[in-house]
Order: C-alpha cells, then structure tokens, then sequence
C-alpha cells in the first residue's frame, strides 16, 4: 500500500484500528507506521508482520490505544454482525434500515433511479401473544421474517422496524413493481401461518415510492407508514399505496400480457394493475398523454376482448436496467367485461 495514497490509508486504518484520521493525518501515521515496522524488523531480525507493528505504534509510541484487545477475526465478525441485525429474526434492525435508506436515497437520486420503500405490521398481533404466548409470537415472528429473505433479491434490504413491524427496501423498483413484491409478501404469510399454526395470522402493509411520494428518506418512510395505517384502516390483510387518496377505486395487482393500439400502431404490453376505472400497463415506448387507445386481451378459453381508453399518465420506470414505461389508461365506453375478467385473473380467480 506504499503508493495507494491517503484515502486508502485513513479507510485501512480505521478498518484495523477502529481510529478515525483525516486524509493527511491517516498518511502521516501510516509512513511512520512503516518507519517502525523497518526498525522492528532490523532490531528484531525477523518481519513482525503490519498488525505487530501496527499495534506496537499506536501502544508504545504515538499511544492512541491505551487499552487493546486481541481478538480472533471470526468473533469479530459476529460481533460486528451482530450490531446491524436482529437477534430473533436475523432481519437487519431499525438502525441499520435509516442508514440503508439514507444511502439508497442519494444513490437513486444521483442516478435518477425510483426506489420503493414498503412497511409492514402483524394485525392483531397483541391478541396472538396474549391469548398464545409469547414464544409463538416469537415464532410467527421468525417465519414472517423467512418469508421475506425467500421473496427479495440480493439488493433488497429486509429489517425488523420494532415489535411486529417489519420493512422492505426495494431499489430500482418502480411503484407497481413495489405493490406487487409487498403484496406477494402479504399472501405468502397469510399462507404460511395457516399451514403451520391455523391460526390465520395476516399481515398489512404500506408502499412508497422516490421521487414520486418523496424526495427524503425521512418523507419516505412517513409516507409508507401512512399508507401502512390506511391498510389498516380499509380493513387489514391488505397493501395501500401512498397517493391513494386521489384514485377512487382500489387497484388489484396482475401481470397479464395485452396488445395495445395507439395512432394505428401496435404495441405488445403487459397489465401491472387494474382497477374499476382503469389500468396501468408497461411498455418498451412511451405513448403520449391524451392519446385514445384500444387494449386487447386475450384471456385463456375465451374469445379476444378489447377496451377503450384514454392515456392519462406516462412515467419511466426501468426494470433488470432496461428501459421502459408506465402508461395510466382511464377506461372510456363500454369496457366493463375485459375489466372484470382482468380483475380474476389479479385476483387469482381466473
């Protein structure tokens, strides 16, 4: 490391020492470090090594450890590992979560990514440890938290917010994208604690997403809370989306392909989410607001079906780093049949 320079010798430093030095400082302390690994070395005729020398210069000679403790890397590491996690789900802890987000937020910031954001509660989870014991809480608790480590991606962050409450930090994952993880969450749950317990233990949820609901980690995470106490609210067992107060219809998740026609051309999209008044579907290109459009659908065992509609909202949204879009469609004219069959199919009726 003769030559990396003093970021790398303020980083390595505080990676062994636990010390933190400016740049300059870090420098300074890692030549003289070397000066007295080389004096180490001539008096003791044998290399005793940077962590000896290390050691020995910060004890003995510039003395900023009064105090040193020895100990083997393994231990270390569970110790270290043990600061940034829970103890009973072994989910990343409330702490670790602020700090994720805060990072997570200048990252999709400086690169103009969206980032979701999704909290979770345990409904009537008092009741379960009052009339069921503590140690099947615990025990719900823990399968709860094995369900999300088997339902992210290696990016995603899962923490134990506090208590019963549980967080999901999904980068580069638009809106739609969000509901549908949060929601698979949901289901996985409720299905998982029947099969194992009986006893029907559900779980709600609220999603969030930057920049469309929030440009700080702080309005983040209010704004997912607020859409967690909504769930709540509409019934439990349930996702809310934050801006829900602007649509009139609740919105069911469902991934079916549609082949959408726009100014005499066609595109082949696929429906995110339908409501009573609509739908939003994602594409390779953009359609412009305002535009008319026909959706076809072809649903297994029965004829094509189409619907009309207006494009009402675009917003770009990558997915895997492809390109492609969100297209709002508010539905115009007779349409309500290729809606409802739409409906089953996100409901997993169909």
């Amino acid at each position: 490391y003769r030559h990396a320079g003093q970021p790398v010798y303020a980083c390595l430093l505080s990676i062994l020492t636990h010390l933190s030095f400016s740049e300059s400082e870090a420098d300074r302390h890692w030549r003289r470090i070397q000066a007295h690994r080389d004096r180490l070395r001539s008096a003791l005729r044998r290399d005793v090594g940077l962590r000896v020398a290390l050691l020995d210069y910060f004890v003995n000679v510039n003395r900023e450890l009064h105090n040193p403790k020895v100990i083997e890397i393994a231990i270390y590491e569970r110790t270290e590992r043990s600061a940034v996690t829970d103890g009973l789900t072994g989910l990343f802890n409330h702490a670790y979560l602020i700090q994720a987000l805060k990072r997570e937020v200048l990252r999709a910031r400086r690169h103009d990514l969206k980032l979701s954001l999704a909290m979770f509660d345990l409904d009537d989870f008092k009741r379960v440890n009052d009339t069921r014991g503590h140690l099947e809480g615990d025990r719900i608790l823990m399968r709860t938290a094995a369900v999300m480590r088997e339902s992210l991606r290696e990016i995603d962050t899962a923490a134990r917010y506090g208590g019963e409450e549980f967080a999901i930090l999904l980068p580069e994952t638009s809106r739609a994208g969000a509901h549908v993880v949060a929601d698979r969450i949901r289901r996985r749950v409720e299905d998982r604690l029947r099969a194992r317990d009986g006893g029907g233990t559900t779980i709600s949820g609220g999603v969030a997403t930057y920049p469309e609901d929030a440009t700080s980690p702080e309005e983040l995470l209010r704004r997912a809370d607020e859409g967690l106490y909504r769930a709540k609210a509409d019934g439990k067992n349930r996702i809310a989306m934050v801006g829900g107060e602007r649509r009139r219809h609740f919105r069911v998740p469902v991934s079916h392909p549609v082949l959408l026609r726009a100014r005499s051309k066609r595109r082949t999209a696929r429906a995110e989410n339908v409501s009573a008044g609509g739908l939003l579907v994602s594409l390779r290109e953009p359609v412009p607001v305002g535009s008319r459009v026909t959706l076809v659908i072809r649903p297994a065992g029965v004829p094509s079906m189409a619907m009309h509609g207006v494009v009402v909202r675009v917003e770009k949204a990558g997915h895997d780093g492809r390109r492609s879009y969100e297209v709002g469609v508010r539905l115009v004219g007779e349409s309500g049949e290729a809606l409802a069959v739409l409906q089953r199919v996100g409901s997993g009726r169909a």
